[in-house]
C-alpha cells in the first residue's frame, strides 16, 4: 500500500509541468519561423486525347489544373501573397517498359519546383505543386485536389518561411 502511493505521488509530481513550456515556445526543428494556412480551388480539363489505360483504377491526372490559393491564418508579417493562378499540366510519358504513366509539369518558372500526384486526398487524385524561393528558405505547398465531379479543384497548402533552405536535395 506504501508504495502505491509512493508511487502515485510520483506520478503526479512528474505530470505537473507536461504541457507547461514555463512561457518559452520550443524552436521548430525545421528553422521555421512563421507560417500560413492555404485554401485551394479551381478547374481540372481532362486531356480527352489520353485517357486512362485499361484496368487504371487509380488516378490519371492527364489534363490541365488550373487553380488558385487563397491566404486563411496567418503569424507572417506581411501575409503572404500567393500567385493570381496556377497551373499545372499532367501529360503522358512511357515508363521504363514503354507502359503510359502520367507525370505532373508546372507551367511556370521551374527553377525550385516540385510537381507530382498521387491518389488520396479527400478527393479522387491530389496534386501538389512545391515552389522554393531561389534561396529555399520561403516555401509554398499548394495541395489541389479532384474531386468526384471530375472537374472542379479543392484542397488545402502551406506557407513557411524558415531560417535555412528547404529544398530536398
Amino acid at each position: 500500500m506504501r508504495i502505491a502511493g509512493i508511487s502515485a505521488l510520483f506520478l503526479l509530481a512528474t505530470g505537473c509541468g507536461v504541457g507547461d513550456d514555463g512561457g518559452m515556445m520550443m524552436p521548430d526543428p525545421n528553422g521555421r519561423q512563421c507560417n500560413a494556412t492555404l485554401t485551394t480551388t479551381g478547374t481540372f480539363a481532362a486531356d480527352t486525347a489520353n485517357p486512362a489505360p485499361t484496368g487504371w483504377a487509380t488516378c490519371w491526372p492527364v489534363g490541365t489544373w488550373t487553380f488558385t490559393a487563397k491566404v486563411g491564418t496567418t503569424d507572417c508579417s506581411p501575409a503572404p501573397t500567393p500567385a493570381a493562378q496556377y497551373v499545372m499540366k499532367g501529360v503522358v510519358q512511357p515508363d521504363q517498359n514503354g507502359d503510359p504513366m502520367a507525370v505532373m509539369q508546372f507551367q511556370g518558372d521551374t527553377t525550385r519546383v516540385i510537381a507530382k500526384y498521387s491518389d488520396g486526398g479527400s478527393g479522387l487524385c491530389e496534386g501538389e505543386l512545391d515552389i522554393y524561393s531561389a534561396d529555399g528558405k520561403t516555401v509554398w505547398l499548394l495541395k489541389p485536389e479532384l474531386n468526384t465531379d471530375g472537374a472542379t479543384l479543392s484542397g488545402d497548402g502551406e506557407y513557411g518561411v524558415f531560417a535555412t533552405d528547404q529544398y530536398p536535395l
